[in-house]
């Protein structure tokens, strides 16, 4: 038989609209999951019920500015991450939208041809 380490929390309709309209304020799922209770992965399944786009961390307009700087000095989208607290990703959105890379995620890539970095 299997025991149950914690006791399950469940929100009520009012308190997952609070929890919604919460995050759409701009707080934390870490924080909502600690104010309501559950767990961080349940906060995200109640959002993706209401179709609650979720909020991706990236860059502003002038740590974007930066991020093509740095890259033009050299120094890799890895570095230039770790350096601003985002990850790749967000550090290659940028350079694509500088024009400083290519983006061939749209199908664009020949075969043969290596993935740019």
């Amino acid at each position: 038989m299997r025991t149950v380490e914690t006791a399950q929390t469940f929100l009520t309709a009012a308190e997952v609209d609070a929890l919604v309209g919460d995050y759409l304020a701009g707080v934390g799922v870490k924080a909502l999951a600690e104010r309501y209770g559950i767990h961080r992965a349940t906060v995200f399944s109640h959002l993706r019920r209401r179709n609650v786009p979720s909020r991706r961390p990236g860059l502003g307009v002038d740590e974007k500015a930066e991020a093509v700087r740095l890259a033009r000095a050299g120094i890799s989208m890895r570095a230039i991450g770790r350096r601003m607290g985002v990850d790749r990703k967000a550090v290659r959105t940028a350079l694509v939208e500088a024009g400083l890379i290519m983006d061939c995620t749209n199908g664009a890539r020949r075969s043969g041809m290596p993935t740019p970095i």
